[in-house]
């Protein structure tokens, strides 16, 4: 009847690297988590989606219309610029150091 009884020494141990094995697999799931969520880029702001127009109308004298373009060209501009640095800095932040 020996050879039937149970290794108590034997089975603590599997016991042990069993719990040792799920509590890794729970910190890997959540590293993994982590991981998704840190990769997940934030919403484009509505600014960057704004158009710009130049708001000249049948009528409107050659300095008149050429300064409306001039601005709207520059807004549009300023805008490329403020989110080209935002899409910059998100992208810096995410890429391995």
């Amino acid at each position: 009847m020996t050879g039937c009884a149970t290794n108590k020494a034997l089975l603590g141990q599997a016991y042990t690297d069993k719990a040792k094995a799920e509590a890794a697999q729970t910190a890997l799931q959540a590293a993994e988590k982590r991981v998704q969520e840190a990769r997940r880029m934030p919403d484009w702001p509505d600014k960057c989606r704004r158009h710009h127009h130049s708001g000249i109308v049948l009528g409107d004298r050659q300095s008149v219309a050429n300064k409306k373009a001039d601005n709207a060209i520059g807004a549009a501009n300023d805008q490329t610029d403020a989110c080209a640095a935002l899409y910059d800095a998100w992208q810096k932040a995410r890429e391995p150091k």
